[in-house]
């Protein structure tokens, strides 16, 4: 969706912030226990005359059997209630490492309101000149390489593009992996509305990639060419849901590396909750092809790629902010994670 990180892994930090949510085994244990407990009582219950049963009361029109009870009336397939959207896809992955954890089926989904300068996929700004697909189509293909999404413990990310502004085909997509054992990332900038794009998705959401782009209202909209308060909305509502994300940022030399760049930034980070760390992303040219191909003028021609050692000092500073930090500084260092703990 943005400037892609070469050769870093999310795996184990989001993996992490994912795990505490699933306490099975412990739920399942105390459960046994308390029926253990009530047998006699129930025992005793048995032994007297049963009351007549309440007269049936009309269902109401919202009443519904259980979603749970439903997979076991439709043959045992937990995909069977979800339902099937038709969405816009630029093109997908079948083997990603660096959008969330473990190995990734990655979606590219059309359609983005911003028009970042240092875009990288441009082609995928309009909404409806990708492929259209249904999600269960899409879900058939998860299906093929699904033993080695579920050994390395990955899943679906949905990336674009903005997959929010497809929201029923995002929710979709994500309710079909979760019905596959999987987790599901989404790789945003935080755009559309509460009611209309986020409450459709964010339920069916286990981490998330958020790319803030700059904390200074004035860059943030000559970069995007939107107004900041949408994103960071979005933030707060992730806090509100519990939802755990990585925070991308994107270091442009001349637009979002100064000091007072860094420090707003490492400022709104500290106060993020769910925060599960940072991943900084040193700005390329990648995508300027793309730009001739469509016809349109490179915005940051001429911008350099900012020197490893200037990276470096960016994330010393973050680090020492109290962040956890995840950047590939470039000229042969590795990964920076090495040292900031995170591999961890």
């Amino acid at each position: 969706m943005i400037q892609q990180l070469a050769g870093g892994v999310l795996a184990r930090p989001l993996a992490a912030a994912l795990a505490a949510a699933i306490a099975a085994p412990g739920a399942l244990r105390r459960a046994s226990a308390a029926a253990a407990a009530a047998a006699p009582a129930a025992a005793a219950a048995a032994a007297q005359p049963a009351a007549a049963p309440p007269p049936p009361q009309p269902a109401g029109p919202q009443q519904q059997p259980a979603l749970a009870a439903r997979p076991l009336l439709r043959r045992g397939d937990p995909s069977a209630d979800v339902p099937e959207v038709q969405g816009y896809v630029h093109s997908t992955e079948s083997f990603s490492t660096v959008d969330g954890p473990g190995v990734r089926f990655l979606v590219f989904l059309q359609g983005c309101g911003m028009r970042c300068s240092f875009c990288s996929n441009p082609d995928t700004w309009s909404l409806h000149s990708g492929e259209p697909v249904s999600s269960k189509e899409l879900a058939k293909q998860i299906r093929r390489v699904l033993p080695y999404l579920k050994c390395s413990h990955g899943g679906l990310t949905c990336s674009g593009g903005e997959p929010l502004l497809q929201p029923e085909f995002t929710a979709a997509l994500f309710q079909e992996a979760h019905a596959m054992g999987l987790t599901t990332t989404l790789d945003t900038t935080g755009q559309g509305t509460k009611h209309k794009h986020w409450d459709v998705v964010l339920p069916h959401t286990d981490g998330v990639l958020f790319c803030i782009k700059s904390l200074d209202p004035t860059k943030y909209t000559a970069l995007t060419g939107l107004k900041q308060g949408g994103a960071l909305h979005f933030a707060s509502e992730l806090a509100a849901r519990g939802i755990p994300f990585w925070a991308r940022y994107v270091l442009i030399p001349g637009h979002t590396d100064s000091d007072t760049d860094i420090a707003l930034f490492a400022d709104w980070a500290r106060a993020q909750p769910t925060l599960a760390g940072v991943e900084l992303l040193p700005y390329h040219e990648y995508g300027r092809n793309k730009w001739a191909a469509l016809g349109l003028a490179y915005p940051l021609a001429g911008v350099p790629t900012p020197p490893p050692e200037e990276t470096r000092r960016v994330v010393a500073r973050l680090e020492a902010a109290g962040l956890k930090v995840l950047c590939d500084a470039g000229g042969g260092g590795g990964l920076s994670a090495a040292h900031t703990g995170a591999h961890s």
